[in-house]
């Protein structure tokens, strides 16, 4: 018990310094230059809004397992009787005055192991929100890095129709010059334009689709006043796996924890058959007055209370936490088996994303590029249609961006297989 007591110290000093580097303002602003993953994932843990949250409700937990802790205090009466309206209470400093008086201590002896009970099961309620955090630790970096990978795909397809506008719009300044010098129809010229009108519609809706990507991002990382210039390293995981610390998911150390402080509070209902008893001690004193001519005195007792189980004996809180205690059982099964069936599906999904990523690389883009190049050299030549150059060029832009979306695919699903199978130390 002294053990996981100071271990749980530990980890709410590291609540505690976590909160105060959030609350420092290092996240309101983003660093100069493009955004690391790692960079990312620092700033995440002391930024994210859901994470700090986590962190209040665990230092609201630690609190509660301090209030368990705490025996009851005593209580303290004082009592004034024999009060005479019409003889007074005389004259002189309050020792003289002629009513009495009592001053009465009581103190609950709780029986049966009530206490250690308490704190035990606020130990493992205060151990269960610190695994909460882990999780939404687990949670908010799988977020976070969806929303990195999405931003740095935006970032490649800007750049990519950027690419593919300047291309349009050059062909259509040539071919406005060649229909001047009545080297080709109207209609072809008029094709490159329309061809160049469409680009610049793909290129603007792409940084409409960049900018909501920032905003998703920076809102995982609490910047968001510094949305606009956000930008992030294009980076994709290579697929090796992190590595993994000694225990389970940490859904499924809340669970267990909970099952645990369930169980205390299960055998503490049915504690409550086991009566508390007060104890309480008295002194009366009566002062000589014209209704009391025996003389001053001080007389002492002793009382003890017993309630007595007459209507009822606590039945309902013992279903109560029978009831909690079957919950709690149902939970932990439950997310044991969902963190089982997570990791098995998502590593089908980034192999199978991984597979595809490789194909469109190795195999797709090459063809695409080989067959965009004899396009362009065969109209070049006047062997081809400007409608057949303009094909090849779409089917071309099609496949590029497909590779950066296939790239996009693959280091999301390596992320929530990352988060499938996290584990923490928090046992």
């Amino acid at each position: 018990m002294r053990r996981s007591q100071s271990c749980l110290a530990v980890a709410a000093v590291v609540t505690w310094a976590g909160l105060a580097h959030a609350e420092s303002g290092d996240c309101s602003s983003l660093p100069h230059g493009p955004l690391s993953l790692a960079a990312a994932e620092e700033r995440f843990s002391f930024c994210n809004r859901e994470v700090r949250a986590a962190e209040l409700a665990a230092a609201a937990a630690a609190a509660d397992r301090r209030i368990a802790a705490q025996r009851l205090n005593p209580t303290m009466t004082l009592g004034a009787n024999n009060l005479n309206p019409h003889a007074g209470v005389g004259a002189g400093s309050l020792r003289d005055k002629t009513f009495d008086s009592s001053i009465r201590f009581e103190q609950v002896i709780e029986r049966g192991g009530k206490t250690e009970l308490r704190e035990a099961q606020a130990l493992e309620l205060y151990a269960a929100a610190r695994a909460d955090v882990a999780e939404q630790r687990r949670l908010q970096r799988l977020a976070m890095r969806t929303a990195y990978f999405d931003l740095a795909a935006a970032q490649e397809k800007v750049r990519l129709q950027e690419d593919f506008r300047a291309l349009a719009a050059e062909s259509a300044s040539a071919a406005t010059r060649r229909f001047e010098a009545g080297e080709v129809p109207r209609v072809e010229a008029n094709r490159f334009r329309l061809e160049a009108a469409r680009t610049t519609n793909d290129a603007l809706q792409a940084e409409a689709e960049r900018d909501r990507a920032r905003l998703e991002l920076a809102k995982l990382l609490g910047a968001e006043s510094s949305a606009r210039a956000l930008v992030v390293e294009v980076q994709w995981p290579d697929g090796e796996p992190a590595l993994r610390m000694n225990g389970a998911r940490p859904d499924v150390v809340a669970a267990r924890h909970r099952v645990m402080a369930a169980q205390a509070g299960r055998e503490l209902a049915r504690r409550i058959a086991t009566r508390d008893v007060t104890v309480g001690v008295q002194a009366d004193r009566w002062p000589v007055s014209e209704t009391n001519t025996q003389g001053t005195g001080i007389s002492y007792g002793v009382t003890l209370q017993i309630p007595l189980h007459v209507r009822h004996a606590n039945e309902g809180e013992a279903a109560r936490a029978n009831a909690d205690f079957e919950t709690a059982q149902a939970a932990v099964v439950k997310a044991e088996s969902v963190a089982e069936a997570e990791a098995r599906l998502t590593e089908a999904d980034w192999l199978a994303a991984r597979q595809r990523r490789m194909r469109v690389e190795s195999e797709v883009r090459p063809m695409a590029r080989d067959v965009g190049a004899a396009a362009e050299f065969a109209y070049a030549k006047g062997a081809t249609s400007v409608f057949e150059l303009l094909e090849a060029r779409r089917s071309l832009k099609a496949v590029e961006l497909d590779e950066v979306q296939a790239r996009a695919d693959a280091a999301k699903a390596w992320a929530r297989r990352e988060a499938a199978v996290e584990t923490t130390s928090e046992e």
